[in-house]
C-alpha cells in the first residue's frame, strides 16, 4: 500500500477502529477527526468526499491487514485444515484482545452503509474477494479440492463466529467455525 501522509494516516486507523467497533453509522465524522489527533482543517484536503471517502480507504487498509492475516496463517500450514485453524486463532487472539470489541473491519460497513452507498458497496466487494482469492490460492497449494467454494464456506462461517463471539465473548464459535470447512 502507498504510504499515506501523518495526518491521512491517522484519520484512516482512527476510523478503522471506530467502525470495527460500533459499525460505520455509530461513528459521526466529528468523533473521528477528535480521536485520530490530526489537525481537523486537513480532513477535507484528505477526503473532500467526507465520510464515506474516509471509509474506502479504512476499508482497503483493514482488508489489507486481514489478507496479510491470511497469507501469514497459510505460508506455514502443511494443511488446509491447519491454515484455517491459525486463521481463526489470529483472530479469535485479535478479538479477544480488544474485549470483543473489534469486530469484522468490512461487516460494520456491510451493516451500516450497503446498498446505500455504491462506492462502498464496490470497494467491500473488492476486500472481500481478495480474502476469497487468497485464502482460494492457498486452498489449491495444499491440494484441496473446490478451493473457491471452501474458502467461500469459510469465510461465511467466520464472519458468523465474530457475531457470536461478540456475544458470547468468547473464542469457541471461532474454533466451530474452522471446524465447519474442514
Amino acid at each position: 500500500m502507498p504510504r499515506l501522509s501523518d495526518a491521512k494516516k491517522h484519520f484512516v486507523d482512527t476510523a478503522v477502529t471506530l467502525f470495527r467497533r460500533r459499525g460505520y453509522n455509530g461513528v459521526g465524522l466529528n468523533e473521528i477527526i477528535a480521536v485520530s489527533g490530526a489537525p481537523k482543517g486537513s480532513f477535507y484536503h484528505h477526503f473532500p468526499g467526507g465520510k464515506e471517502e474516509l471509509a474506502e480507504e479504512a476499508a482497503r487498509l483493514a482488508g489489507h491487514r486481514i489478507g496479510r492475516m491470511i497469507d501469514q496463517a497459510f505460508a506455514d500450514a502443511p494443511t488446509f485444515a491447519d491454515g484455517v485453524h491459525a486463521l481463526a486463532d489470529t483472530i479469535a487472539d485479535w478479538f479477544e484482545a480488544s474485549d470483543w470489541r473489534d469486530g469484522c473491519p468490512v461487516t460494520a460497513l456491510v451493516i451500516g452503509a450497503i446498498p446505500e452507498s455504491t462506492r462502498l458497496s464496490v470497494v467491500v466487494a473488492e476486500v472481500l474477494e481478495d480474502w476469497a482469492a487468497r485464502t482460494a490460492g492457498h486452498a489449491e497449494r495444499l491440494g484441496v479440492s473446490d478451493p473457491r467454494e471452501r474458502a467461500a464456506r469459510f469465510f461465511i462461517a467466520l464472519e458468523g463466529a465474530w457475531l457470536l463471539a461478540r456475544v458470547q465473548r468468547s473464542r469457541a464459535p471461532f474454533r466451530l467455525a474452522a471446524a465447519m470447512v474442514l
